[in-house]
């Protein structure tokens, strides 16, 4: 989803950035525009990161993953080209929904895409980066366990830990914490 900004004393014109952001990291950047970055206490925004060095063309330093969640529950986690889905199907409005997929023992309980050469999502290679999947379950659960993804004390989850389907704990058992 594109980020639109206009602000002509500080962003130039035209310029675009392939950064990943997200809405929570609209709070940090916000707070760092106001010079108040430092004052935010470590037990708020624990998701958000500021992007205001991209905005103002000074890095496109990037958070190193963004934590997708849909309505109902099924988790994603992308990083750098790469999207893990945790979920079997759409995880979302589209057909096969949630609640079948998940009774689909034919569907796999995690997909792995490459979105730089499968920007539909289309191919899932899960199967043939193995290494790629363990590695974002780590990274996911991890997030998870420690309440935030930004650095600072653990939180509490609003939910228990992992959140994760009873398929995907089989398959994946690492992602029980």
């Amino acid at each position: 989803v594109p980020f639109v900004v206009r602000w002509p004393a500080s962003v130039a014109p035209a310029s675009v950035s392939d950064r990943t952001i997200c809405n929570t990291d609209v709070y940090a950047t916000c707070a760092d525009i106001l010079g108040k970055l430092s004052e935010v206490p470590s037990e708020a925004a624990e998701d958000s990161f500021s992007f205001l060095p991209t905005l103002v063309g000074k890095s496109q330093q990037a958070r190193e993953f963004t934590i997708h969640h849909s309505i109902n529950g099924s988790f994603a986690i992308r990083t750098g080209k790469w999207k893990l889905c945790l979920c079997p199907g759409s995880g979302g409005w589209s057909a096969p929904r949630p609640g079948a997929a998940w009774k689909d023992e034919n569907l796999e309980v995690v997909q792995l895409f490459d979105l730089e050469s499968d920007l539909a999502e289309q191919q899932n290679l899960a199967e043939q980066h193995p290494e790629i999947v363990e590695q974002l379950i780590e990274q996911i659960t991890q997030a998870i366990t420690d309440g935030r993804t930004t650095p600072g004390p653990q939180q509490e989850n609003d939910d228990p830990v992992p959140a994760f389907h009873d398929r995907l704990l089989e398959a994946y058992p690492q992602a029980r914490r």
